[in-house]
């Protein structure tokens, strides 16, 4: 995960040049599913995409996700 908006979305960013299609579900590490992705954006190489989270996370568990990754499902 790369940020967390003011709106709620989580910014995460692809590995390569895979596009993410709106609507898939993403899940952390542990697998729990976060989120589905609204948006794809950004460079072709690597694409950024925002996540529309289950619920919103609170400040703690915001600032534990920058930098965790996230999963396609």
């Amino acid at each position: 995960m790369v940020a967390l908006t003011p709106s709620g979305l989580v910014t995460a960013r692809a590995h390569g040049r895979e596009i993410v299609p709106e609507g898939t579900r993403v899940a952390d590490a542990r697998g729990v599913v976060r989120g589905r992705v609204v948006r794809v954006f950004g460079p072709v190489a690597r694409p950024y995409f925002s996540v529309r989270p289950e619920r919103v996370p609170s400040p703690a568990e915001g600032a534990a996700l920058l930098g965790a990754g996230l999963a396609v499902e």
